[in-house]
């Protein structure tokens, strides 16, 4: 049995009400065909029940949580206020870690919490430039990627979950480079060190666990790359920025990895 495939739309801060509706509706009705793709919604925080009321089936989730469950936090939002309403939370990104200066224990103290409220979390990691790996052997991009931000933010994000805990994330690999740039990772980079991350994830817990796993792609995410990321056996889909916005895009952003279930179908067997 192949892992399943997820293409997560995170909105940022963008979108109107109206803006979110129009969204949500035309998406859902251009994949309701795609049966093997789970599609996830990351709204602003006061579009999500708004759009379950109206959409009550689709997935949806948070784009941050704070680590605590209630008190004098003005502007956060806590685990308790959540629960009920979403099923996926957003941790991580690298726009948390630059922006609002979230560091890796901060990270891993929300992901515990997140798991505690058994939301899933979607764990964002990236490297801040590409990794060279022109002319090394393949031993060689191991080392370097094992020397990177990539693998250090995992194991320190994730620093002290359990092999069933850690079999309940979805690892979502954004090089930083490339998120809103237009200068997006060829799919043979990102598989490549998507490899690493799982082998790394497989010393951490086990290979079953390892293989068991989700990681997606992120960054400059579009309509006409989404083919090359969902040709990659090593990619379980992707988180989508700016393309999560346009309802055709989004669309056949699905409609992609939707076409590839079933080479992987066939491939897992």
């Amino acid at each position: 049995m192949g892992r399943p495939l997820y293409v997560v739309g995170n909105w940022k801060m963008n979108t109107t009400y109206a803006d979110a509706m129009v969204v949500v509706g035309e998406v859902s009705n251009n994949v309701q065909r795609v049966k093997n793709v789970t599609t996830i919604y990351l709204p602003p925080y006061i579009w999500i029940v708004p759009l379950l009321e109206k959409y009550p089936k689709i997935n949806i989730g948070a784009q941050n949580m704070y680590y605590k469950e209630e008190g004098a936090y003005t502007g956060e939002i806590s685990p308790r206020m959540l629960k009920g309403v979403v099923d996926y939370v957003l941790l991580g990104h690298s726009e948390r870690r630059s922006i609002f200066k979230e560091d890796n224990p901060t990270i891993n103290a929300k992901l515990k919490t997140a798991l505690k409220f058994n939301f899933k979390p979607i764990l964002a990691i990236g490297e801040t430039r590409p990794i060279g790996m022109k002319s090394l052997t393949d031993e060689g991009i191991s080392q370097r990627i094992m020397h990177s931000d990539i693998i250090h933010d995992l194991k320190a994000s994730a620093r002290g979950l359990t092999k069933a805990e850690w079999s309940r994330l979805i690892i979502a690999y954004e090089p930083v480079w490339a998120i809103g740039t237009g200068k997006n990772a060829d799919g043979v980079y990102a598989a490549r060190i998507i490899r690493e991350i799982r082998d790394t994830i497989a010393q951490l817990t086990s290979r079953e666990v390892a293989d068991k796993i989700p990681i997606l792609y992120g960054g400059s995410v579009s309509r006409q790359n989404a083919a090359e990321y969902a040709g990659q056996r090593e990619i379980d889909g992707v988180l989508v920025g700016g393309a999560s916005l346009k309802a055709k895009d989004f669309s056949d952003i699905v409609e992609a990895f939707g076409q590839s279930h079933k080479w992987r179908r066939d491939e897992a067997h």
